[in-house]
Order: structure tokens, then C-alpha cells, then sequence
């Protein structure tokens, strides 16, 4: 069964958000006795890091059901995929969330992860609303997979001595997405700029998110998710 070049293109995507994830996370939750790392986790990270794990895993079983033509196995799965998305809703916003409220981080530290993983979610949003629709319901996905694996490139850019480089942080992260356009741009002779949609939030949170949670405004709304995220779990 011979794959296309779109679906070659999304099975290296679920590749390469494998690889980075694994590599991201393997000193601190995969694989941490064999770099030596005896601190245990705590609990939430536990968890957030278990779902995310889950999370990433099936987003490449059904790039995989796909690339095998295994349509009616890729719907059912993503029934589960909803509910591992409705789980990393608050598993994942509570680490920085929780940070930012025991005084470990600042407020805009952690609103620029906040709007990140909001980012993600909505993209999935979007991806769920346009599941009968392939062409979209694709670049949601992989959309909102970029949105999410910025934690894991923060970690990867310090193995490497590049944790400062904005630049490369920023550029590892949007690839995927920036790879996309250029895949289309020359299968189809056209832009398609739903796949610019992540690129554009990535640059803007980094650009614009300080403004708004160094406002009265910013504080207040994170204020609410501290309510909603944090509070009741403490």
C-alpha cells in the first residue's frame, strides 16, 4: 500500500514530535536513572507528564492508522483522543500555573506557557470541529502539536547550550508547521496559510504576551485560573 507524499509528511511529523519529546523529557521523566537523576517527581508532574506521554503517543498511532488506510480504527481512537485532550486541559495548565502561585515563577513566565497549552487546546478545537474535513482537521492537529511541544524544546535547546537562542528555540518549534507550508506551496501551487496559524501564535505570544499579563488585566484572569487550576487541589 503505497503512502503519499502528505502522508509521508505527517508520519515524519509524528516522528519528529517523538523524538523531541523523548529527548526533551528522558533526563527527567523517561529515562532519569540512567542520567543519574534520583529526584523524584512530584506528583502533578507525574501525572501531566504521563498524559502528555499518552497524548503524543496516540497523535502517532493515528498518523500511522491513516498512512494504512485504517479510517474506521483512526475515528474510534479518537474518541479516546478527546479524553486524553479533556485530562491534559488541567494537567497541563496546572504545573505553571501552580508555580507561578507558590512564587516559584513569575506571572509572565507563566503566562506565556499558559497561552501556549490554551493555544494547543483550541487548535484541537478547531481539529475535532473539522474531523470529517482530512485536509484541515490535519493541520489543526498538527497545529496544536507544535503549540505543545515547546516544553520540550526549552529542555532539548539546553543539551545543546542554546536555552538563550530565541532564535533557535522559536525555529525548532515552528519547523514542522513552516515545513508544512513549504509542502504545500509546491504540491498544490498555492499558500495555504492554515498551516501558518501556529507560526503566527508562536511569534505572537513571544511578542505580545508580556503586555498582557504584566497588565491589571493579565493578573486578574490568571488570578481565575490559579481558582479554577490550582486552589481547589491544595
Amino acid at each position: 500500500m503505497k503512502a503519499t507524499s502528505e502522508n509521508r509528511y505527517f508520519i515524519f511529523s509524528a516522528i519528529w514530535f517523538l523524538l523531541i519529546v523523548f529527548w526533551g523529557f528522558a533526563y527527567s521523566f523517561y529515562m532519569p536513572k540512567v542520567f543519574g537523576n534520583n529526584e523524584p517527581l512530584p506528583t502533578h508532574l507525574v501525572i501531566h507528564g504521563t498524559v502528555f506521554t499518552l497524548w503524543i503517543s496516540l497523535y502517532a498511532v493515528q498518523v500511522f492508522l491513516i498512512r494504512f488506510r485504517s479510517y474506521k480504527a483512526h475515528m474510534t481512537l479518537g474518541v479516546l483522543g478527546v479524553v486524553v485532550m479533556a485530562a491534559m486541559i488541567p494537567t497541563g495548565l496546572f504545573p505553571s500555573i501552580y508555580k507561578m502561585y507558590a512564587g516559584i515563577i513569575p506571572i509572565d513566565a507563566a503566562g506565556h506557557n499558559v497561552f501556549r497549552l490554551l493555544s494547543a487546546y483550541t487548535l484541537f478545537g478547531f481539529a475535532f470541529a473539522y474531523r470529517k474535513k482530512a485536509f484541515l482537521h490535519k493541520r489543526f492537529m498538527l497545529g496544536s502539536m507544535v503549540m505543545l511541544t515547546s516544553a520540550a524544546i526549552f529542555r532539548f535547546s539546553f543539551d545543546l547550550g542554546l536555552q538563550e537562542s530565541q532564535l533557535f528555540n522559536k525555529g525548532i518549534q515552528m519547523f514542522p508547521a513552516l515545513l508544512l507550508f513549504l509542502f504545500d506551496l509546491v504540491k498544490l501551487k498555492k499558500a495555504v496559510w492554515v498551516d501558518l496559524i501556529s507560526p503566527f501564535l508562536v511569534l505572537g505570544i513571544f511578542y505580545f504576551a508580556d503586555y498582557f499579563w504584566l497588565s491589571a488585566i493579565g493578573d486578574g484572569f490568571m488570578d481565575i485560573l490559579a481558582a479554577i487550576f490550582v486552589k481547589p487541589f491544595l
